[in-house]
């Protein structure tokens, strides 16, 4: 599970060149970022890091 403050740092370094991908990747992209940005959320309290 990546460090909550690098996250946005990830996030923008995969979503960088989302544009120059066909529209079928650059959906794909997208739905897994979210897809792995909604399992954090969903993560037990226990999973999470500290101050969380």
């Amino acid at each position: 599970m990546p460090d909550l403050q690098s996250l946005p740092a990830e996030i923008a370094e995969r979503l960088g060149s989302v544009d120059e991908l066909s529209p079928a990747d650059e959906l794909a992209t997208y739905e897994r970022v979210l897809a792995e940005l909604t399992e954090l959320l969903n993560a037990p309290e226990e999973h999470r890091p500290e101050g969380e």
